[in-house]
């Protein structure tokens, strides 16, 4: 459990999405990761190997984050001016947001729309 959570403070970190408070920022980790892990044993598969959808996971768990941070009235805490929009390395380029005017908003939509490819491993149970 501690690794994933570690993953996923790396990403904020590394996408400029984290608040500052860290500790303030693991339990909102904590609580993002139980509320994605409790959606997919009800909604989608309780069976299923959470190594098989690691990255989507981490993804929907990060949108859950921004989604409690908000909520929390902590966004002021985030600087998005900082977050990383495109990244380039020699002719390959990723693009997480499409417009330069980005808000909470968009980054939220972006990382919540995850949990569509979720569906893809929906188990139905008789």
């Amino acid at each position: 459990m501690y690794n994933i959570i570690d993953e996923i403070s790396n990403r904020l970190d590394c996408l400029n999405l984290s608040i500052e408070n860290f500790q303030l920022s693991q339990k909102i980790i904590l609580i993002a990761i139980n509320s994605v892990e409790n959606f997919i044993k009800s909604e989608i598969n309780p069976f299923i190997d959470f190594s098989i959808i690691k990255d989507i996971f981490i993804n929907v768990v990060i949108g859950e984050y921004l989604l409690l941070v908000k909520a929390s009235n902590l966004e002021n805490d985030l600087s998005l001016d900082a977050a990383i929009q495109t990244i380039k390395e020699g002719d390959t380029s990723i693009t997480y947001f499409e417009n330069k005017n980005i808000n909470l908003e968009n980054v939220i939509n972006y990382f919540l729309d995850k949990k569509k490819l979720l569906y893809r491993y929906k188990q139905i149970i008789w």
